[in-house]
């Protein structure tokens, strides 16, 4: 942001020694953490998103604090921060004790990915975490392994849960217990699922025979654990997935109840969207609380190209078959999100009686074992299009989708990121198609930054749109020097 007396935010010095605070700004604040989530129309940290509440003095950018400031000079030349601002580095073990992972190659698990080099080692010394990075970039793998190294190598006497595994969706945990089936192949590890869709007696059968982790939805688990008499006090681990969804919607009270149920376990937090007020409600959970993000904070998978396409609500369906029409953009297995059931079935049922396409719908009125069946009839290549719902819009892999199209803009952009994340896995590249159009004018602000982040054309409706005028604050802030 340029200086003028439309904008008077603080400016953020640096001397040639060090960065310090005069007595007029000594609330600049230090950490990016410490900021809150912009409101529509305010200006977005360039390093992390968050409210751009100062202006770096050597270039000019919109930043949230002293931090992403570092971050930002580092990109263009040696930063001359004070040493106190610097966070501390997680390091790799030095020890040669590995954790091997049988037929890894096979299943995709080569080298680590950047979350994975600093997650791991920090779950394994113990450490409670949380981690945000972009969607499709590994976090399963991140906090499965050094779990599963924690189970196979603690030894007791009797066969009681030691990990716990909390996730918003039923395919979603299902998911999970697939992937530690995998990387826990070979080890005294077994896994337990708990979710609705299944029969409980075989769920609990299955856990009183003797199980390491659980991985359930939260509603299953606690339904579980009123009815039958189920031993918690073993377990040393819980991981929440997704969390900024299970914090946040009517999932919270339900992961509080089984929270309080353990004894003190370390913590593990993750997902691609990290609110601020959900890091509050994170650090919480634990005394200490280690933060890691990767990539940019609440920003869409760099991997994934977004085309916004301007379409009136009664035109979307006839946009839509003329997308699929074309070779040129239609670039199948394709996931389409919609806003209802009603809406999915209807949708799929057009796309196969007007298209000839194979299309089939999934939501949650669906059984587990039709979810089941559409999932892998889809992934073997015998259904071309999916119509979903917000079910899939979370941490599912699905390997071989390239293409995601929003047919109805979800009511928030985390989510909308966390849907067109379904198009790109382990950084290959995939491309989204949102339709947007006047009832979606409240994301508007937030939708245009991740457009412009990602170097996508905006709809000039979108730009030109009365609502960004009425939408944008007065910003009367003075602007200040910090010397």
């Amino acid at each position: 942001m340029k200086s003028g007396n439309d904008d008077q935010r603080m400016l953020i010095v640096q001397d040639s020694v060090e960065t310090s605070v005069s007595p007029a700004a000594d609330d600049v604040k230090k950490y990016s953490a410490q900021q809150r989530e912009a409101l529509p129309g305010e200006p977005l940290c360039i390093e992390c998103g968050r409210y751009g509440e100062y202006i770096c003095d050597e270039t000019d950018d919109d930043i949230c604090s002293l931090e992403c400031k570092q971050k930002l000079l580092l990109k263009i030349k040696e930063p001359k921060l004070p040493t106190s601002l610097t966070l501390p580095p997680i390091r790799l073990p030095t020890s040669d004790e590995c954790f091997y992972v049988k037929d890894g190659n096979e299943k995709g698990y080569e080298i680590p990915t950047p979350v994975q080099m600093q997650a791991i080692p920090a779950a394994l010394k113990g450490q409670s975490l949380l981690v945000s990075a972009e969607t499709g970039s590994g976090k399963t793998a991140s906090y499965l392994i050094p779990t599963i190294s924690f189970c196979a190598n603690f030894r007791k006497e009797e066969k009681k849960p030691l990990v716990m595994v909390l996730t918003p969706t039923r395919e979603l945990s299902i998911q999970v217990e697939e992937q530690g089936k995998i990387l826990g192949k070979g080890l005294p590890f077994k896994t337990a699922l708990v979710v609705g869709g299944d029969a409980m007696p075989k769920q609990i059968h299955r856990i009183q025979g003797g199980v390491e982790m659980i991985v359930g939805t939260p509603g299953r688990l606690i339904d579980l654990l009123t009815k039958y008499d189920i031993e918690l006090d073993s377990v040393s681990i819980l991981v929440i997935d997704e969390v900024d969804c299970m914090l946040q919607r009517g999932f919270r009270e339900q992961v509080m109840q089984i929270y309080r149920a353990l004894s003190q376990p370390q913590v593990l937090l993750y997902s691609a969207t990290v609110p601020v007020e959900v890091e509050k409600m994170g650090r919480s959970l634990a005394k200490e609380m280690n933060v890691i993000t990767v990539g940019k904070l609440n920003k869409p998978n760099q991997a994934v190209k977004q085309v916004a396409i301007w379409v009136e609500s009664k035109r979307k369906k006839q946009k839509l078959f003329d997308i699929f029409a074309s070779s040129q953009h239609f670039k199948p297995p394709v996931i389409v999100f919609v806003g209802s059931r009603l809406g999915a079935d209807l949708l799929s049922e057009g796309i196969s009686v007007t298209t000839g396409l194979k299309a089939l719908a999934i939501h949650g009125e669906k059984s587990m074992k039709e979810r089941r069946e559409i999932l892998n009839s889809f992934l073997l290549g015998e259904v071309e299009v999916i119509v979903a719902t917000g079910i899939l819009g979370r941490g599912i892999d699905l390997l071989h989708v390239r293409q995601v199209i929003v047919f109805d803009m979800p009511n928030s952009i985390k989510e909308y990121v966390h849907q067109i994340g379904r198009a790109s896995r382990m950084g290959v590249e995939g491309n989204s198609i949102v339709f947007v159009n006047e009832e979606n004018k409240k994301l508007f602000p937030e939708l245009i930054g991740i457009l412009k982040a990602s170097g996508a054309v905006i709809p000039r409706e979108i730009s030109n749109s009365r609502y960004l005028a009425m939408a944008a604050p007065k910003d009367n802030r003075k602007r200040k020097p910090v010397w």
